[in-house]
């Protein structure tokens, strides 16, 4: 009950009381009528310190008062509406409340039975219209309540998506540094693997040029000719190495799918083709990266050990199951059981990260299928793994 209703529970039980006792001499008999009012509040002040004993009291309550309206008449006809008050600030069905208006208003009626008319009609309306008023509060309380409910509710669903986000943020901060790490050793790799033996080379045939000179002048410049087409190539992988470190000027789209397919066809000098299926949505940027990465892993596993010339590329969008990412070339099938190995097995981990499946199949063409769920699910993968790893 709201310190309002409190307030005007008590003051239907005073007032009334006051008036009486001012407007009509009682003389011995006003005793026991102040008897009873202390005896009324008492029980108000019951139903308030123990609620099982509230409906019980109540009873009590609306009888009593009732009886003393009827006893001492004067104002106390009004003492039963701190009983309805009380009756509407609980949490009743309606038709609990229904049947306590009525057997209250048939009260009100007995105890007003000798009054006159004029006064039984005005204390009934008054008492219809107070039930009326007091649904009405009800209502408004209710509807208030379900209001701060339904905000507090909101504002835990906020904290919860701005955990989210950060957690998010975080998780794109780190993949960002995975890809970062990635790439500088795919290229540290790269210049090993390839400068770095065709500078050796270079170095080797400029020795024995120094030998020749004085033995096979034609030889010696044949061999510095040779030196120079190595360093000529050279060059070009060097330039392609810092396009790779380069970053675009005018588009943020970093791994974008797209974007691979043509530098593939300008770097590898294949054919490379780009298929879209289904209907396209935004991917996590850490999607987005695997599903690059994995597509250059196999284009470039597909140059470098199948000799393919041409490579086609299809991404599926396929609803609520996830994503598709098929990498498929016409380069030379492997014989035998296919190993994973290092590139697969990154594409493996990677797809790992966020619930996803990389599997191969050599049957007319060699295909490499990376599978990622759908974002919800990624994102719950994701947020496990944090916690393990935290933990």
């Amino acid at each position: 009950m709201s310190s309002l209703m409190k307030w005007l529970r008590h003051l239907f039980i005073v007032i009334p009381a006051i008036l009486t006792l001012v407007a009509q001499p009682l003389g011995f008999a006003a005793d026991g009528l102040i008897s009873s009012i202390l005896l009324g509040l008492l029980a108000v002040k019951l139903s308030e310190l123990i609620p099982k004993l509230t409906v019980p009291l109540l009873v009590v309550e609306l009888i009593g008062f009732g009886a003393i309206s009827e006893r001492w008449e004067g104002y106390l006809f009004l003492l039963p509406y701190s009983t309805l008050i009380a009756i509407y600030s609980r949490s009743a069905r309606p038709a609990v409340l229904a049947l306590w208006t009525m057997g209250g208003l048939a009260v009100q009626l007995a105890s007003l039975s000798e009054r006159p008319a004029e006064l039984i009609a005005a204390a009934s309306l008054l008492w219809l219209m107070l039930a009326a008023i007091l649904i009405a509060a009800r209502q408004n309380n209710e509807k208030h309540q379900r209001a701060e409910l339904l905000y507090e509710r909101l504002a835990s669903q906020h904290e919860e998506l701005e955990g989210a986000r950060r957690r998010l943020l975080d998780y794109a901060a780190q993949i960002e540094q995975y890809a970062q790490t990635e790439e500088r050793n795919r290229i540290a790799r790269d210049i090993h693997d390839d400068l770095g033996h065709r500078l050796i080379r270079v170095k080797m045939m400029s020795e024995a040029t120094l030998h020749l000179f004085d033995i096979d002048t034609q030889r010696a410049r044949h061999t510095v000719e040779q030196i120079r087409d190595q360093l000529q190539e050279s060059m070009e992988r060097m330039r392609k190495t810092v396009r790779k470190l380069a970053a675009p000027e005018e588009d943020s789209r970093i791994y974008a799918i797209d974007r691979l397919v043509q530098e593939s066809c300008d770097l590898l000098g294949i054919d490379v083709s780009f298929t879209l299926h289904g209907n396209p949505a935004p991917l996590y940027p850490s999607m987005e990266y695997i599903l690059y990465r994995n597509a250059q892993e196999a284009i470039t596993n597909a140059v470098r050990h199948g000799g393919a010339t041409f490579v086609e590329v299809l991404l599926r969008f396929c609803g609520d199951e996830g994503i598709q990412l098929t990498v498929s070339n016409n380069g030379a099938i492997p014989g035998g059981a296919i190993k994973s190995g290092l590139g697969l097995r990154g594409m493996s981990e990677r797809a790992a990260l966020v619930g996803g499946t990389v599997t191969w199949h050599a049957d007319e063409q060699f295909a490499v299928m990376t599978r990622l769920p759908a974002l919800q699910r990624a994102l719950h993968v994701s947020e496990e793994a944090e916690r393990r790893t935290n933990s």
